[in-house]
């Protein structure tokens, strides 16, 4: 199986994230595991959660080492969709460069202007190392189903 282009793979990953509102975000402190399913808000290469807090910000805290799981609905082995995130995640209080990052993604998103968001929130920006795009559609077309993006630790993804 031949591997799909960069701008494309791109192309499909950006429109996976479009089309999904929830995601699995996995972090782990102390040798216990977290996950919690929570909507995310992309832009670009990052995933944005606006939360009110709980054990995943202070797992965050102690470690930012984060897993995140997005899949599309399953109606086959023939269609299976996903994206798996490995990255690092930075926490963003409210009124934070992040925070007003995470407001902005939220309300391009959701189609709104100027929303306030509760004081006392939080915003988590993931910042993928690698991001792991599953489309089994794909190998009708040749390619290969499950391909790779290796991407950078700062902004400019």
């Amino acid at each position: 199986m031949k591997e799909l282009p960069f701008e494309l793979l791109e192309k499909k990953v950006f429109e996976f994230l479009d089309e999904q509102e929830m995601c699995v975000v996995a972090t782990c402190s102390q040798g216990k595991p977290r996950a919690s399913a929570v909507e995310f808000f992309p832009r670009g290469y990052f995933l944005y959660v606006l939360t009110e807090g709980g054990t995943k910000i202070s797992n965050l805290q102690e470690n930012p080492a984060v897993s995140v799981a997005i899949n599309g609905r399953f109606t086959g082995w023939d269609s299976a969709r996903g994206l798996q995130v490995t990255g690092l995640a930075r926490i963003g209080l409210y009124g934070s460069d992040i925070f007003e990052e995470a407001r902005e993604a939220y309300e391009l998103r959701k189609g709104l202007e100027d929303v306030e968001l509760p004081e006392g929130m939080y915003a988590i920006k993931v910042y993928p190392i690698q991001m792991e795009y599953l489309d089994t559609a794909l190998k009708a077309e040749g390619y290969a189903a499950r391909h790779v993006i290796r991407c950078g630790q700062n902004d400019s993804n």
